[in-house]
């Protein structure tokens, strides 16, 4: 009342009319403020009512075109439409984090990723492969590493499997200062793995069809253009040069990748990541990248999905873009000091 008496010259009357407006003036913001409350949760419930219909909707159109795959006269175009689908999914979940849980999240994610291993899976069964016969010699030749020629013959032998597959899983582990390089005929339309390598250059020429690197620390992957998917786990001060159509890099540290990727990479329990443009070039990587099939024109190097930073308003810790003055721009005088400074064992040829 104090307030009142002091605002102005107002007789009894008009303060108590004026206090009365004031006190239905609260009211009324009072009131408005809690329908937008309940419109706002109605909203939220809406839009997660929608979200899960819509996400379960294009999850079942997925399944259904996987599963009718195996009769389809054009299964390498469903394969693509197929994934692009996924893709696009992914999208749609990371988008929609702001109004969903933890626990919805992870449900979600674990759904795309088994819907991205189903595809791989019958992409392997399904679409044909070139069949490749070497003898243990001309393997030999070809890894060219005088020290463990014959384990190299045996893990090849080992990982090629039964005479009915039709491609070859090439395998290096525990190596340490060695420069292990794979020629085009040895790597189109193949699986390439490695793991357990330190101080290490691995150079693969040609368009492998998938890559897998474990336990990696203080290597260099150089490589031409992957037809399908990289995985990369347990990594740390590497540097990969890799052209893909999908790149997932879990529980890795300090690396840097030079990226061509068709989708969005994505990264888990990773940090001190940083990316840069894909500039690998030798002979010949123009006519690797018509025959790996990957779409030159969509380019998401610079586009990292995080699965560790759901927030959508911050940018996630865990990866960077590389500075322009810490960009390799000369690989070829990088490459030569790095086989100098580790002293490696091999030929390059």
């Amino acid at each position: 009342m104090e307030d009142l008496i002091d605002s102005g010259p107002l007789n009894g009357k008009e303060k108590i009319t004026d206090l009365l407006n004031r006190r239905h003036k609260e009211r009324e913001l009072h009131i408005q403020a809690a329908k937008l409350e309940r419109q706002k949760d109605a909203e939220g419930t809406e839009a997660l009512q929608y979200f899960e219909v819509s996400f379960e909707e294009k999850v079942k159109q997925i399944r259904n075109t996987l599963d009718g795959v195996a009769t389809s006269d054009q299964k390498a175009q469903v394969f693509a439409e197929c994934q692009n689908e996924i893709y696009d999914l992914q999208r749609y979940l990371s988008s929609s984090t702001f109004f969903l849980n933890e626990y919805r999240i992870k449900v979600c994610q674990n759904t795309i990723n088994e819907l991205s291993k189903l595809l791989d899976t019958l992409r392997n069964e399904l679409l044909p492969k070139k069949k490749f016969g070497f003898k243990s010699k001309k393997i030999v030749k070809m890894i060219n590493d005088k020290d463990s020629k014959d384990a190299d013959v045996k893990q090849a032998s080992q990982a090629t499997g039964s005479a009915g597959e039709n491609h070859i899983r090439w395998t290096f582990t525990e190596r340490a200062n060695q420069l292990i390089r794979l020629p085009v005929a040895a790597v189109n339309d193949q699986t390439i793995t490695a793991s357990k390598l330190r101080n290490c250059l691995i150079r693969i020429e040609g368009h492998p069809g998938s890559l897998q690197f474990a336990q990696l620390d203080n290597c260099v992957v150089m490589c031409g253009p992957t037809a399908r998917s990289i995985f990369l786990d347990d990594c740390t001060n590497c540097k990969f040069v890799v052209a893909c159509q999908q790149l997932r890099c879990h529980r890795s540290r300090e690396c840097d990748l030079y990226l061509n990727v068709t989708s969005r990479a994505i990264i888990e329990d990773c940090n001190g990541i940083r990316v840069a443009r894909y500039n690998y070039q030798y002979d010949n990587i123009d006519e690797d990248f018509r025959q790996s099939g990957l779409d030159l024109s969509c380019n998401n190097w610079q586009s990292l999905d995080d699965f560790n930073w759901l927030s959508t308003d911050k940018p996630s810790p865990n990866w960077s873009l590389l500075e322009e003055d810490q960009t390799i721009s000369d690989w070829y005088s990088y490459l030569e000091s790095f086989q100098q400074t580790h002293n490696l064992t091999g030929v390059d040829h």
